[in-house]
């Protein structure tokens, strides 16, 4: 079945966690920011000899906020500032470089390089220093660092941050080198010679040595080497150097390229090229662009490229920008301008009305393009293939490369440029091709490079991008097409005048709400919606515009269910989106590959009926009959699933279906059966769909013949029967609404074949069979159920405990235990209907055999291969009983059954189950006890404590008991109530000896807390609170005695036990501590007798040293099990047994003997191997039995050390012979 409740039940904040992250971000950044000052003021006043650990912290600080950069923006310069004094005062200090403290220079630049990293390069070597004389102490300092690598090895320079060290200061050279003057001026090594130039200049050799080699490292020292490449071999005084690095780099990309340097250092080298085209001057670079046009066109279509991602976006880069040195700087006249730079001239403007020569360039303003080198046409050739690349980055790349370049020439050349990019929306072209073209449009039309007149073409592109969606095997791809579509249609917003657009938007806006209310990507509908704001705020006159962007904003829209059950909702009242939205969800989402959406597509559709019945009544429904047969499988499913809510929807309307329609609606299904679409792949959803489109025929009251009735109802008894629990559930559904439908007037026969038929199911080999059963009988009306209640009653409670263990089946229970509440419900509204004596009976029945089922459900801990099974039926017998109880309390004369021995044993029941372990469990069991205590229509009369528990389950609904953080504090209350106590603390033990360790030491500080007084009675009996530890020791006494043998109880109660001794939380027990240990002792006893597990065995090891640290007599029974436990056939428990008596008698040996025996035990613990080989240590464990008056135990005659706790008798001397040995030795 569609539950729309349930599809909103999606994680409505997934979508927005990002945001709000962000937005917790930025309030903590207030607080986190005078920390971090203070660090960096340390630091500075230490002159950068302060701790590491400074440097550390001053980095988490930074680091937290990679994507939130903008918030460390404004304090940029109170931080780099003065970090930059410290690295130039210790440079400074120095008569010779070797003498700087490096390790001073690599935290400091550690420090740089993550503000590097959080805020861009760009913006930090602004607050650089600049100075002239720091040029060369810098190259000298990378050549000291550089070389210290390659003495220690790469493993140090990732572990004590070399790497962050060059990057800092290579982006430092990076800005000196723009030094106003000629470099050989500030080359010592040339001395005061007034004819030294900078191609002379030794300085420069070093400079550019170290970034030729830096230009083959994997890291960001790369990048960094490239953008000093750029600043220095464009400047006008190493012309000579600019010459002799382009020979340089073609002779690297020539012999690399099968080379395993080549990887790192092609890219290095062509994104230094990139970089010098970017900030050189034109008349510099027109000299080398020819041989860097020859080398990129080579690179390009090189293997390594195809392999590369990185190198084919730097390829890209250069190209676009070797292409832009060929053509003149100018931007061209005849591009599309929205407005002018003149705020007068725009205000002047008296009418949007677009001038008869806007769209068309003049002669006179496309005359400074004439000249176009024939390169150029090669290099456009380029972009456009880049706009097909498999990448993302490489299509971006191209796109802004091709504006750039296209803004530089000819109308006419630029016009050719656009219909080669509307080219690639073609339907043989790929995803990637789409989406380059798309980005390439968008960019054209923020440049003013797409002309008015060319709109009418490529709008209708743009719809079909926004749509675009093409299967690939189990999914699709277009995501990204869709995306980059949207951003095609914010750019329009901004480019275009309101005069231009506003017949393109009547096509546009539709669409574009359509894929913010529909698009099964959250990116993709964010995007549509920021493209339909940007649009209403910048074009206006949009009907209804500002009320749709109200509703479809960016938070709106970022869930899923909310955008298709609310904001599309809305929308669809306005008569111009409404069939655009229709639309879409009949074409596209209800045949979509993805399941969930198809049934969100669904619950969408049928929310529109109510705006034009007639339309859905007429045509689409017509349709949607047609489509339910189709070979497709998913239209197949959608549209049987429509035909179902919109039949509801329609009938919720008020809206009378035709007798062709009621018709067509009551044959689909048995169309479906007839064309066999249940068989193959695709038949599970197909039943699904099937059985909601039957609840929702007969919920809406749809004529049927006798022989569609059976048909249906033999569909329905197939679903019921299918193991699939989804199918099962709908069928049941469609069950109910199909008997009370079509099932009355019916004669007593067939009430008794239908209602028999299932109580025979119950007792079905095939569990299957079991579980619809049970459904079954609880979707049965009234006049079905009565004439065999007792039956039915009977056989559900057979099948809630299957005490057949070889027929026992997890599902088949808790179905069982759904349906007896509903039959118990069912005959409880309706008793007045009936004889007074069978309301007698069935109250009987109700306090007796039903509530005794549902206890004994409420204590199923069955487990297999999928974990605890059980907890499903204990959730489902917790509704239950909770039903039953309201039942009971509601119908007359039940203080009887209603006593309070039956209200403990229905509260005991629940707050066992609060304090157990499964998060599930504990937020239903909660919820149940809330609901229970504060409910108005009903009281639960002779509850104890009835105050106390309003207190510890209050009627605030917000309440997380799933959180052990709140539900424990709360909880341990309970074990001051000796009514409840031994169900809470049954439950609270496997919280805290379970294997969560999380949920163990939570519940186990809150147990703590509570013993220490840390969490205080209210309104409660003082007397009773002063022994609070008491009542906990003799309860889990009770407890340990209890759950002898069995695992499940006895295990956690030891550990339990033995956190608590570990606590100390048993030191101060007086009156019954003797009594406590003994009894302890003894379960612990009989739970070691046989025993192999390990788990088991170390943490009655524990308990035994926490008992003999008592000092009373049972200490030395306590003793006594730990020396015994010294020859243990496991070495492990024999190494804790040793290493717990060695502890015992340092604390408290004066209690266990003499001194001198204490002195002699404690060496003989301490000196023996206990781990070792069994053979050696029987000797010492005499020595210790001896040295306290114990008595071993008799030698066995099989010479076994371990029969003394049952265990099997030891096959072979040596411990160590086989496998199974070594993992016994292992403890496992």
């Amino acid at each position: 079945m569609v539950d729309a409740s349930g599809l909103a039940a999606i994680d409505h904040g997934e979508a927005c966690d990002e945001d709000y992250a962000g937005e917790e971000l930025r309030r903590y950044f207030v607080q986190e920011w005078s920390s971090l000052k203070e660090l960096l003021d340390s630091i500075v006043a230490a002159q950068g000899s302060a701790e590491l650990g400074m440097y550390k912290k001053a980095q988490s600080i930074i680091d937290k906020y990679q994507e939130q950069g903008h918030l460390l923006e404004p304090h940029l310069e109170v931080i780099v500032v003065p970090l930059m004094e410290v690295l130039r005062s210790n440079l400074a200090g120095c008569e010779d470089i070797q003498d700087a403290d490096l390790e001073i220079v690599k935290n400091v630049c550690c420090v740089i390089h993550k503000l590097i990293t959080v805020c861009g390069y760009k913006t930090v070597v602004k607050f650089f220093p600049h100075q002239a004389s720091d040029l060369e102490v810098t190259v000298a300092l990378l050549e000291r660092c550089d070389k210290e690598i390659k003495e220690c090895g790469s493993l140090k320079e990732e572990s004590v941050g070399e790497y962050e060290t060059k990057c800092s200061l290579l982006l430092w050279l990076s800005i000196l080198v723009l030094i106003p003057f000629d470099l050989a001026s500030v080359d010592t090594a040339l001395g005061y010679s007034t004819t030294s130039t900078a191609s002379s200049s030794p300085l420069v050799e070093r400079m550019l040595n170290l970034c030729k080699q830096f230009l083959s490292c994997s890291g960001p020292v790369r990048e960094m080497a490239g953008v000093v490449l750029s600043r220095l071999l464009t400047r006008p005084d190493i012309h000579s150097h600019l010459l002799g690095f382009m020979a340089w780099s073609q002779d690297a990309l020539k012999t690399s390229q099968d080379s395993s340097t080549g990887v790192f250092l092609i890219p290095g080298t062509v994104n230094a090229l990139a970089g010098i085209f970017k900030v050189g001057d034109r008349s510099i670079l027109l000299e080398i662009a020819p041989i860097a046009w020859k080398e990129a066109s080579a690179l390009s279509d090189s293997p390594l490229a195809t392999r590369s991602p990185l190198l084919r976006k730097l390829l890209v880069k250069l190209i676009q920008r070797i292409g832009l040195t060929y053509l003149p700087p100018k931007l061209a006249a005849w591009r599309y301008m929205l407005g002018t730079k003149s705020l007068s001239q725009n205000l002047e403007k008296t009418s949007d009305v677009l001038p008869d020569d806007a769209s068309a360039p003049t002669a006179e303003q496309d005359e400074d393009g004439c000249d176009v080198p024939e390169v150029i046409e090669e290099i456009m050739e380029k972009l456009l293939s880049g706009l097909k690349d498999k990448d993302t980055v490489v299509r971006w790349s191209a796109a802004k490369g091709l504006g750039r370049v296209t803004s530089r020439l000819s109308s006419e050349n630029a016009d050719d440029v656009v219909a080669s990019v509307l080219e690639l929306f073609s339907p043989t072209e790929g995803d990637g091709a789409w989406h380059g073209g798309c980005l390439a449009l968008a960019e054209l039309a923020r440049r003013g490079l797409l002309l008015p007149r060319r709109l009418p073409v490529v709008v209708p592109l743009i719809i079909q991008a926004l749509h675009y969606d093409v299967r690939r095997g189990p999914h699709s791809v277009g995501a990204h097409v869709r995306d980059a579509a949207a951003y095609v249609c914010w750019a329009f917003a901004r480019a275009y005048m309101p005069a231009l657009m506003s017949e393109h938007l009547k096509k546009l806006a539709p669409e574009m709400i359509a894929v913010a209310c529909y698009d099964r990507e959250v990116n993709c509908r964010r995007a549509a919606s920021a493209a339909f704001q940007e649009n209403v705020g910048r074009q206006g006159n949009f009907l209804h515009g500002i009320d749709i962007v109200n509703v479809s904003d960016y938070f709106s829209v970022g869930s899923r269910p909310h955008a298709y059950q609310h904001v599309a909702v809305f929308v669809g009242q306005y008569e111009e989106y409404r069939k655009i939205l229709i639309d879409d969800l009949l074409l596209s989402k209800i045949r979509h590959w993805d399941r969930g959406l198809r049934e969100l597509a669904v619950v969408a559709l049928s929310l529109l009926v109510k705006y034009d019945p007639e339309l859905f009544e007429t045509t689409i429904l017509g349709s949607l009959g047609s489509w339910s047969l189709s070979a497709d499988l998913n239209l197949r499913h959608g549209a049987t699933l429509a035909a179902a809510e919109v039949t509801r929807a329609l009938h919720e309307c008020g809206f009378k279906l035709s007798t062709e329609k009621e018709k067509l609606v009551a044959g689909m299904v048995p169309a479906i059966e007839k064309a066999r679409l249940y068989r193959g792949k695709g038949g599970e959803i197909m039943r699904a769909a099937v059985s909601r489109l039957i609840e929702c025929t007969a919920s809406s009251g749809i004529p049927i013949s006798s022989k569609t009735k059976k048909i249906l109802l033999d569909t329905l008894d197939e679903n019921l029967k299918h193991p699939n629990a989804q199918i099962q559930a709908v069928a049941a559904a469609g069950f109910k609404r199909f008997v009370t439908a079509y099932c009355f007037p019916v004669n007593s026969s067939a009430i008794a074949s239908t209602t028999t038929k299932h109580l025979q199911g119950l007792k079905d080999v095939n569990p299957a069979r079991r579980r619809g059963s049970a459904l079954a009988l609880g979707s049965l009306p009234q006049e079905f159920l009565f004439p065999l209640w007792k039956d039915v009653v009977d056989g559900l409670c057979s099948a809630c405990l299957e005490e057949n263990v070889e027929e026992r089946d997890p599902e088949a229970r808790v179905n069982a235990v759904r349906g007896l509440r509903d039959v118990c419900n069912v005959l409880a509204n309706s008793q007045s209907q009936f004889p007074d004596d069978f309301s007698v009976a069935f109250v009987a029945t109700l306090g007796g055999q039903v509530s005794d089922c549902l206890f004994k459900a409420l204590d199923d801990y069955a487990i297999d291969n999928r974990g605890d099974v059980g907890s499903w039926i204990r959730e489902a017998a917790m509704e239950a009983l909770e039903t039953c109880t309201v039942l009971l309390c509601k119908l007359s004369d039940t203080q009887s059954l209603v006593d309070e021995r039956f209200a403990v044993r229905v509260f005991g029941g629940l707050i066992k189950q609060a304090a157990e372990k499964i998060d599930r469990i504990r937020e239903a069991a909660g919820k149940t006890l809330q609901r229970m205590l504060h409910k108005q229509e009903f009281t639960i009369p002779c509850l104890p404590h009835r105050c106390e528990l309003q207190q510890i389950f209050p009627s605030d609904e917000s309440l997380l008991w799933a959180d052990p953080m709140v539900a424990y504090p709360r909880l341990v209350r309970l074990i001051l109530f000796p009514e409840y106590r031994s169900y809470f603390v049954a439950g609270l033990i496997v919280s805290v000896g379970g294997i969560s360790q999380t949920l163990g030491k939570v519940s186990l500080q809150a147990l703590l807390d509570f013993l220490n007084y840390r969490i205080e009675n209210d309104n409660r009996d003082i007397s009773l609170d002063q022994d609070r530890t008491g009542v906990l020791a003799r309860e889990l006494s009770l407890v340990l005695k209890t759950s002898a043998g069995n695992d499940r109880l006895a295990l956690p109660a030891i550990k339990t036990i033995d956190a608590l001794f570990s606590k100390g939380a048993f030191n101060d027990l007086k009156s019954i501590s003797n009594t406590f240990a003994t009894e302890i002792l003894d379960s612990l006893q009989a739970e070691l007798k046989g025993s192999k597990d390990v788990s088991k065995i170390l943490s009655c090891i524990n308990v035994f040293m926490g008992i003999a640290s008592l000092q009373v007599q049972a200490s030395k029974q306590a003793q006594s099990q730990l020396l015994t436990l010294l020859g243990h056939r496991y070495p492990k428990v024999r190494k804790v047994a040793a290493e717990q008596l060695y502890l015992v008698l340092l604390q408290n040996g004066q209690f266990f003997g003499s001194s001198d025996a204490v002195d002699m035990a404690l060496g003989l613990l301490l000196e023996t191997c206990w781990d070792g080989p069994i053979e050696g240590l029987r000797d010492e464990k005499k020595k210790l039995l001896s040295l306290f008056g114990v008595l071993g135990p008799a030698p066995s005659p099989d010479n076994s050390a371990g029969s003394q706790h049952g265990l099997p008798p030891l096959k072979s001397s040596d411990e160590n012979a086989s496998y199974a040995s070594l993992v016994d030795a292992a403890g496992y």
